[in-house]
């Protein structure tokens, strides 16, 4: 039998309390915030505003629909959930197994995949600047998970109201909600280092291969490489990555 949720989770909190006056003077582990973080958005008052707020929100999910996963925790163990969604908006993956529905904000969990066999989407936590600096689930396009370079995407929630004209009361603008995207890019080997927001453009680009954008930009150059384009950004991130340092 395959262990559930929230089994595993059991198993953790033991080994965490076990393992504690050990570390009491020093600083806590991934496993430590990761629980932390985990226990925080499953308390009662935090899904009961989950609850009232995706009354607000219902297409502010990824994937509208529920998909098997694995999730990875910060021991880079790995577990199979029968039904996953990313809500986007709330920036929390829902998993729900036979015990019972679970939600993992980023930093608990290591990462995650969506869906299964070569159509799962990864998802991994990293610190992302992009106006402020925080933990967040980015879905890493890279093949390596420790590649010198990765490359990634932020998914975010986009909801503008509706706008009206002040006086004629008329509909100027329609309600708007969206699913965008920004680009981020930084080492994968440094992750305490963040990752930032890249624009895809040939002048922005060739400042992620540092003293190889040369090579980089003449292997560009002989496959006809868009720098706007982001599949084609992604194929010179993996050129990068194979050339070392």
């Amino acid at each position: 039998m395959k262990p559930s949720i929230t089994a595993l989770l059991a198993g953790l909190l033991v080994a965490v309390g076990l393992a504690a006056p050990a570390r009491a003077q020093s600083q806590p582990d991934l496993g430590d915030i990761g629980l932390q973080l985990y226990q925080r958005a499953n308390s009662p008052g935090a899904l009961e505003r989950m609850r009232k707020d995706l009354i607000n929100a219902p297409e502010a999910y990824l994937v509208s629909v529920e998909q098997p996963g694995v999730l990875v925790l910060p021991n880079k163990r790995r577990v199979r959930v029968p039904a996953m969604r990313y809500n986007v908006a709330l920036h929390l993956l829902e998993a729900r197994d036979s015990t019972g529905s679970h939600v993992w904000p980023p930093g608990s969990l290591d990462g995650f995949y969506l869906g299964q066999g070569a159509d799962a989407r990864h998802f991994r936590t990293y610190m992302v600047r992009d106006g402020s600096t925080r933990r967040e689930f980015v879905e890493v396009l890279t093949r390596d998970d420790n590649a010198f370079l990765v490359l990634a995407v932020l998914h975010h929630y986009v909801h503008d109201d509706a706008q009206y004209d002040p006086v004629l009361q008329t509909q100027t603008r329609p309600a708007r909600t969206e699913i965008g995207q920004v680009v981020v890019a930084g080492p994968g080997i440094k992750p305490q280092e963040p990752l930032r927001a890249v624009s895809l453009n040939q002048r922005e680009v060739p400042r992620l291969f540092g003293t190889r954008a040369p090579q980089v930009e003449a292997y560009a150059a002989k496959e006809h490489l868009s720098y706007t384009d982001l599949a084609q950004v992604l194929r010179m991130v993996e050129y990068y990555n194979l050339q070392g340092k």
